[in-house]
This record gives C-alpha cells, sequence and structure tokens, in this order.
C-alpha cells in the first residue's frame, strides 16, 4: 500500500507538469496522459489491438484480455530503457515510473480490469471424506485424471476417486515394514512411469533401516513396483526391485523427493547426510551423491531388470565421461544443495524449481540446472557461511529468491501453476513454508511476494494432470485447495 500510495503522489506531481500532459485533444474529458487507459475513452482508441484496452496506455500488454501478474513481467524486462517499447504509456520514449503510476490504477484495484490475484489466495478443504494418516505427497497417474494417489508417511499409497466426496480409499501399496520413519525417514514421494497406462511401473523414494548391514541409521532408497498379479489394481510389495540406495550419515536431512522430467529421465533429490552444519562437506564433495540432485534412465526391459540392471546413466549429467564417483559421481544432476525439500518441474517449460532448507538464517527456492552448484556449505542462501576452501562466488549459482527467518523456517517446494480455473496464476510458481504457512509466488524467476498466510503447515504441495494446485498437511493430516477469493 505504501508503493501504491507513492505512485499516487507521483501521478499527482506528473499531471501537474504542465501543457503537455495536461491538453485533451479529443475532449472527451480524459487527460491525454491517461486518457486511453480510462473506460471513457474513445472506442477506436480503444480497440485497436483487440484487447478492450487503450493502445498507448495499454496495461494489457500480452493482449490476453486481462491486467494481471503476467504483464507487469512483460514491464520489468525493458524497465528503464529508453526506446518506442509497449510498456511507454505515457509515450515519452522512456519506461519508468511515470508508466508505472498508470499501471497501477488499473493493476491495484478489485475487481476492476486486474481481478484474480488482486483479489488474494485462500486455501480450503478438499476430499475431506477420506481417513488418511500422514499425507506426505499426492499424484495422478499419466493421463489418467479419474482418481488420487497419496502417499502415507508410514509407508502405504492410497487410492481414492476424483470426486468431491470420495468414498473410503484403497490401498493399493504397503511397505510399512520395509519403511523405517526415523527422524526425518519415512515413505517420502513416489513417481508414476511415463509409460504407466502401459507398463503400470511405480517408482518410491523411501528410507529403510541402513544399521543392519552398515553404520548409518538410514539408507535413501528407490524401488521400483509393478502390477500385482493377484489384483493389477494394487502393487506387489514382495517384488522390489531397488534401482539405487544411498547411505544417510544422519537420520535427517534425506531430501526423498521423486519426478520424472519432460526428458523422461527420473531425478531424485538427496540432502547433505543431516547433522548439522554439513561438517563432512559432503555438498561440496563431488565424489558422493549427497547434498545432489540425481537423474537416472530407468527405462529399462522386464529382460535386463531380471538381469539385475536398474539403470543407465543419460547424456547430459554434470560430471560427462566419468565412469564412477572417483572423478564425479555420474548419476549427478545439480549439487551443493543443503536439504531439497520438494521439486518440480513445469509442466509447460520443463524448468525444474527446487526449495532448500536452510541451517540457521535462509531459506532458498533454487532454478535447477545440469552441472548447477548450488553453493551450501559455502553459502546459505545469499549469504556467506563457511567458505574455507571454498572458490570464488562465481562458482556457485544463488537462489532465485531467500528469505530469512521472520518469514518461515522450513521451505516446501511447490508447482509453476498451469490450470485453467485461475488465468490471473498462469505461471505463477507457489511455494510455502512448513513452519509459518505463507505462500508466495515467482513470476518468471521474480518475487511477486507473500500471497496468502495460510494456516496450514505445508508438508507438500500436489498438481493435478489438470493444473490445479493442493496443499498437504501431516499432523492434523488434511488435504487443502488452493483457489482465488472469489
Amino acid at each position: 500500500m505504501l508503493l501504491h500510495n507513492k505512485f499516487l503522489v507521483l501521478f499527482v506531481f506528473l499531471v501537474a507538469l504542465g501543457p503537455l500532459h495536461a491538453t485533451d485533444t479529443d475532449g472527451d474529458g480524459v487527460l491525454d496522459l491517461v486518457d486511453n487507459c480510462s473506460e471513457v475513452a474513445n472506442a477506436d482508441q480503444r480497440n485497436t489491438d483487440g484487447d478492450a484496452f487503450g493502445n498507448i496506455c495499454d496495461p494489457d500488454f500480452n493482449n490476453d484480455g486481462q491486467v494481471n501478474f503476467p504483464d507487469l513481467a512483460a514491464m520489468e524486462q525493458v524497465f528503464f530503457l529508453s526506446g518506442n517499447f509497449p510498456q511507454d504509456m505515457n509515450g515519452d520514449g522512456q519506461v519508468s515510473f511515470p508508466d508505472l503510476v498508470l499501471l497501477s490504477e488499473y493493476f491495484f484495484t478489485a475487481p476492476g480490469p486486474a481481478g484474480g490475484l488482486s483479489r488474494g489466495l485462500q486455501v480450503v478443504p478438499a476430499f475431506t471424506s477420506i481417513s488418511i494418516d500422514g499425507p506426505i505427497a499426492m499424484k495422478q497417474a499419466p493421463g489418467d485424471d479419474s482418481s488420487w494417489y497419496v502417499a502415507e508417511r508410514n509407508g502405504r499409497i492410497l487410492r481414492f476417486d476424483n470426486v468431491a466426496t470420495p468414498g473410503q480409499p484403497d490401498v493399493v501399496l504397503d511397505i510399512v515394514s520395509k519403511v523405517d520413519t526415523f527422524f526425518e525417514g519415512g515413505l517420502l514421494d513416489f513417481a508414476f512411469d511415463p509409460d504407466f497406462a502401459g507398463n503400470g511401473r511405480l517408482f518410491v523414494s523411501y528410507t529403510a533401516d541402513g544399521s543392519s548391514s552398515q553404520s548409518n541409521p538410514l539408507d535413501s532408497r528407490i524401488s521400483l513396483f509393478r502390477p500385482s498379479q493377484v489384483d493389477p489394481d494394487t502393487f506387489d510389495a514382495d517384488a522390489e526391485i531397488v534401482i539405487i540406495e544411498i547411505d544417510q550419515p544422519q537420520g535427517n536431512h534425506n531430501g526423498g523427493s521423486l519426478a520424472f522430467g519432460h526428458d523422461g529421465m527420473l531425478y531424485l533429490g538427496l540432502g547433505d547426510g543431516g547433522g548439522s552444519n554439513d561438517t563432512g562437506n559432503n555438498s561440496q564433495n563431488i565424489t558422493n551423491l549427497l547434498g545432489t540432485i540425481i537423474r537416472i534412465d530407468v527405462n529399462l526391459t522386464d529382460e535386463e531388470l531380471d538381469l539385475g540392471l536398474t539403470y543407465r546413466i543419460p547424456d547430459g549429467n554434470a560430471f560427462p565421461g566419468s565412469a564412477s564417483c572417483a572423478t564425479g559421481c555420474p548419476e549427478t544432476y545439480a549439487y551443493g544443495l543443503r536439504n531439497p525439500w520438494r521439486f518440480s518441474f513445469d509442466s509447460l517449460t520443463g524448468e525444474l524449481y527446487a526449495g532448500d532448507v536452510g541451517q540457521s538464517t535462509r531459506e532458498e527456492i533454487d532454478l535447477i540446472v545440469a552441472g548447477g552448484n548450488y553453493g551450501w556449505r559455502c553459502y546459505e542462501g545469499n549469504l556467506s557461511f563457511n567458505l574455507s576452501g571454498c572458490g570464488p562466488a562465481t562458482d556457485y549459482l544463488f537462489p532465485l529468491v531467500d528469505y530469512g527467518r521472520s518469514e518461515g523456517a522450513s521451505v516446501t517446494g511447490g508447482y509453476v501453476y498451469r490450470g485453467s480455473d485461475y488465468p490471473d496464476l498462469q505461471g505463477v510458481y507457489l511455494y510455502s513454508d512448513y513452519i509459518s504457512g505463507k505462500i508466495w509466488g515467482l513470476l518468471g524467476g521474480k518475487e511477486l511476494g507473500e500471497l496468502v498466510d495460510t494456516p496450514v503447515d505445508v508438508a507438500s504441495f500436489a498438481q493435478g494432470n489438470d493444473g490445479e494446485l493442493y496443499l498437504l498437511q501431516l499432523f492434523p493430516s488434511a488435504i487443502y485447495r488452493v483457489q482465488v477469493v472469489p
């Protein structure tokens, strides 16, 4: 609101500049400075590009008939540049604050052309008719909107109908006896094979007891489960194929997010091994898989699986040509992460966003790219943490956004909204914090600020095949839907 007031003051100043800005050449009772942004502007001024907004002072930069965050993002790209840009709304040859003054009257006013996010977000309970215990991940099978699958941290995956009041869910996988929930462990995520309709393969990320064969308390494990021959609507828990297993030195910072990218490869996020301060320097050690996002090819035939092959190394990872972890683990896609808790691919662009939980000062959202080193333990967010043995800052990729303890203390990565119910949210990446429950937005990598302060302890986001978003709360167990305030 303070920023808005500054715009209004600046607007009054501009109107007082002199005859150039105080004329009404077409006699319609609206000053030329704001003519084409006004509801009473002449019809021939308003409809040239067919978006119902004026030509010279047109805040609808992308001509989609709405004035919203995508328009502001478009303006930001050329802000303070000289030239004849569409964002130069007052025609003075400069995209600058006077143009924002004109835009502000539309963008920050409801209902008006702004609509959408100017009314704010809210979260509402969803699927309240079902009983679940510690929901930690929820997904739909590729191409099938008829049902939802939800993972319980204790080791079960349930399926229920995608209706407003579904009946009690069916248990489709029960690996409670295999899952160790010590500290931050548990069944942490799952991912459907892109060809799930054809092969029925389900990949599951969970922690198992590591103390029986190693000195570590937990093992992070990705396993493959296929449909049961007795009941093909369920998965055979006794025919588990362990794809990859990584020792966890401590019980926390397990990561565990699992997803297929647009390239058909399987991605897994792993924390730095736990404890605090990364005293083992795992995240900067390229000879282990801790503190990384790994990328592997699991597109194998049944015959290859029967022979013991569980994955291949695809081209395009961080250490091309490396045959073993001695020269950089070939599974590594990106590294230098502390505890990536929830990453997701933009369903339109394929970009990979990750929330990385901080140590004691900063939480961060990263745009993950092949070979990227995201700086932990040298940096926590944008702040230096422990620079001993670290390279120059240019060696590292810094977050799209980080925030401090006044806003939250445990980031939960989210999704880019690609639904159709709320056009104003289109392209906005939503993320939250498990401690504060606040939800923020990013658009084009730029901060949109806090969108809503919820009472939810947001453990995970979920996104339907239709692009709409949901929230999961572990305790008390609940599912919420994200929507724009009516």
